[in-house]
């Protein structure tokens, strides 16, 4: 058996129907100085999902991402899932990425991924963006995944 059986019925099911996506929720958020609060990392329509590391933007004059949790849909049943996270609070960016574990199958379908724990530190408006993600299934091919931003407002 070729590990490559099967691996273009595959493909050719993810270009049906829906693309695939990647969003924020909720999509706007209105928080007061001092609060924190958590917004999920959304993957709509994905097809063997195996590891999606990205890069994230915001304000980092008006909020700060404080840490990043498991949102459970990568887990797809109980497996352990590696994220790993560096976030440079001085140029509002977090680097980000969450894996299976070696030789499993990857995850299909819409769930979150992850929480990102953020906290509002000075009134302002600021966007949470994935400026890049490099998501690939488990036979280590580039999914592609029509990005969204979120907004953000922090209130004095």
């Amino acid at each position: 058996n070729s590990p490559m059986a099967g691996a273009p019925a595959a493909a050719n099911a993810a270009q049906g129907g829906q693309s695939a996506q990647m969003r924020f929720e909720p999509r706007n958020l209105s928080l007061k100085v001092g609060q924190q609060s958590t917004i999920g990392v959304v993957v709509d329509n994905v097809n063997d999902l195996f590891s999606i590391p990205f890069l994230l933007q915001y304000n980092p004059a008006v909020i700060s991402v404080e840490e990043v949790q498991h949102g459970g849909f990568l887990q797809g049943g109980n497996q352990e899932i590696a994220i790993v996270q560096r976030v440079d609070k001085e140029h509002g960016q977090a680097i980000i990425s969450a894996t299976r574990q070696p030789n499993t199958v990857g995850v299909s379908g819409t769930g979150t991924i992850m929480g990102i724990v953020v906290k509002a530190i000075a009134p302002g408006t600021s966007n949470l963006s994935i400026v890049q993600v490099n998501a690939k299934d488990s036979q280590q091919k580039l999914i592609p995944l029509v990005t969204s931003e979120a907004t953000l407002q922090v209130q004095p």
